[in-house]
């Protein structure tokens, strides 16, 4: 399976913050080869490659952001709220998937420029303004649908130019697929270093399932992995990350500064493209709630570039993807030569 073969089948399970048993059930099989998965209270799962004592938490979110059915109107059309952080602008005419009793295609509705009234087009969408249609009555909607019931984006996936692609859903499903070659690039070579895979749930509703994750592994570094801002003509260059130039190793006060000069170093040693991203404090990933867990743990942040978060359109490319696993497993194969001396 290719890089970019891996990050779409990852991309198109479902599994909104919540919901994450969607995604571990669409996903077992393809997990299955890189490491022993077990899910936790909060439907996380966690994989450990290798049997040393000292152990390198490695994190990537399973959930994706999306949409829920907050109710059904007379005319049979779905009222939603959103589950994580949803730009309203990005869905009006959008094709979504409702996962009720069984998947039900589904379109946003968008009013015709001809009938909007003045300024209408001009003014911020609001999300409790939007609806669902997905051409049933009320009576037949109730049948198959309930309150609660998750929306997705349809999975539009495909290939672009060169080594760029794109799909719904790469945050973070581009995270958990560097961690499952990290996986691959390290195993049966581990007897010192103990790598724990935390594929954590409800990154994107406060990051509930990597913070009860790493409480329970105490592990002795971590490394999350999450997707950063790509650049794109509309953003400031000094505030978004290049798609092609590598992962960005996360900076900030959030962050234990020794392990991410480490991570630099092992970069530069190994020939590993690699950029910077500052932040001036918490970091917005699950790097946040892993290095405040118990008594601490020291955690750094690497981000794959990405373009357009948060939409249907996604843009990733699978080299930076690969440039992640290469440098983390370099960082983890470096450090368990250190401990076999």
């Amino acid at each position: 399976m290719t890089t970019a073969e891996l990050c779409f089948a990852l991309a198109k399970a479902n599994g909104t913050s919540g919901d994450e048993s969607a995604f571990i059930d669409e996903t077992r099989v393809l997990l299955a080869p890189f490491a022993s998965f077990q899910e936790n209270t909060l439907h996380s799962l966690i994989g450990v490659v290798g049997t040393g004592e000292f152990e390198i938490l490695l994190d990537a979110h399973i959930d994706r952001v999306g949409l829920l059915v907050r109710g059904i109107d007379e005319n049979g059309f779905l009222l939603v709220d959103k589950v994580g952080g949803i730009d309203p602008r990005v869905l009006v005419g959008s094709e979504v998937t409702v996962m009720g009793k069984r998947a039900l295609p589904g379109v946003i509705c968008s009013t015709p420029p001809h009938l909007q009234k003045g300024g209408e087009n001009k003014s911020e969408v609001s999300l409790k303004a939007l609806a669902v249609d997905v051409g049933l009555s009320k009576a037949q909607a109730q049948k198959l649908i309930e309150i609660g019931d998750r929306i997705v984006f349809l999975p539009n996936q495909a290939k672009l130019l060169g080594t760029r692609i794109v799909s719904g859903a790469f945050d973070d499903r581009a995270g958990v697929a560097a961690l499952l070659l990290t996986a691959e690039l390290v195993k049966d070579k581990l007897s010192h270093c103990r790598v724990r895979l935390q594929l954590a749930s409800q990154e994107e509703t406060g990051g509930s399932g990597a913070k009860t994750s790493a409480f329970t592994a105490a592990p002795d570094v971590a490394i999350a992995v999450d997707v950063g801002f790509g650049s794109d003509p509309y953003c400031d260059k000094h505030e978004t990350i290049d798609l092609g130039g590598g992962p960005s190793i996360g900076i900030s006060p959030a962050l234990d500064r020794a392990l991410t000069q480490e991570l630099i170093a092992v970069a530069k040693d190994n020939g590993t493209p690699y950029q910077h991203d500052v932040m001036p404090g918490r970091t917005g990933t699950n790097a946040d709630s892993i290095n405040i867990s118990r008594g601490g743990v020291k955690t750094a942040l690497l981000s794959i570039p990405l373009r357009s978060m948060h939409t249907a359109v996604e843009v990733i490319d699978t080299e930076d993807v690969e440039n992640t696993a290469k440098l983390l497993a370099a960082y983890i194969l470096k450090k368990e030569a250190e401990l076999s001396c």
